[in-house]
């Protein structure tokens, strides 16, 4: 799957809140339950997720379902990259890396489901900017930004792409480097206890696949 530096900008949410989420894995109803918790309202709230909707949770087809609310926005994340590149474009070398890190999940499935899921995760941005309740500007990408300047996410080659999906070395090194054009970058991808800031990038995967609550952070 050749990953673009697509962008989705999303008006500031005037009528409710948004809702930054971590990976989540197969867990909607574990979503689910959290914004009850909250008292969420579909109606004029929004959840925004870092990417990594599936594997190794139980409801990877109810996660992916997520994306046909109106409420529900997600960039892309490894997983729905492995996903897509192993199966929509047979790609061997990326269905043993999916099936071995959860996938085998889409073995109990039915193959006529494949195709909407597919599309789904086609559609899904590199990265999703918008204005917070606090009126800074939040970008949030799955992984990592190589770059020192937001305003060149369309300039990337595709290695810094990759970065951005797969990237851990900003995170292992806790690099406390600001990035320059964005107020603050929200990512998942690398499992940490808590929310965790370093910069002006907030980390969100709890890893809620080991047993550990979602992280919910409100923008």
């Amino acid at each position: 799957m050749k990953i673009t530096e697509t962008v989705l900008t999303l008006e500031k949410n005037l009528q409710g809140r948004d809702f930054v989420v971590g990976d989540l894995h197969g867990h909607a109803s574990l979503l689910q339950r959290r914004l009850a918790e909250l008292d969420f309202d579909a109606s004029v709230d929004r959840v925004i997720c870092v990417g990594d909707l599936i594997d190794r949770g139980p409801e990877s087809a109810a996660s992916l379902a997520l994306l046909d609310e109106p409420w529900f926005y997600s960039v892309l994340g490894n997983h729905e990259l492995l996903m897509y590149s192993g199966f929509k474009e047979e790609n061997n070398k990326h269905r043993m890396m999916w099936l071995q890190h959860g996938g085998e999940w889409i073995a109990n499935t039915n193959p006529s489901q494949w195709p909407d899921w597919f599309e789904k995760i086609a559609t899904l941005p590199l990265a999703i900017e918008v204005t917070g309740s606090d009126d800074k500007t939040y970008g949030i990408i799955h992984a990592d930004f190589p770059r020192l300047d937001w305003s060149e996410i369309t300039q990337l080659d595709e290695g810094e792409l990759k970065q951005c999906i797969w990237g851990r070395d900003h995170f292992k090194s806790r690099s406390k480097h600001h990035v320059a054009g964005i107020d603050y970058l929200i990512h998942g991808h690398n499992v940490c206890e808590k929310e965790l800031l370093l910069g002006n990038r907030y980390y969100i995967e709890a890893g809620a696949y080991l047993g550990n609550e979602l992280i919910i952070k409100p923008i």
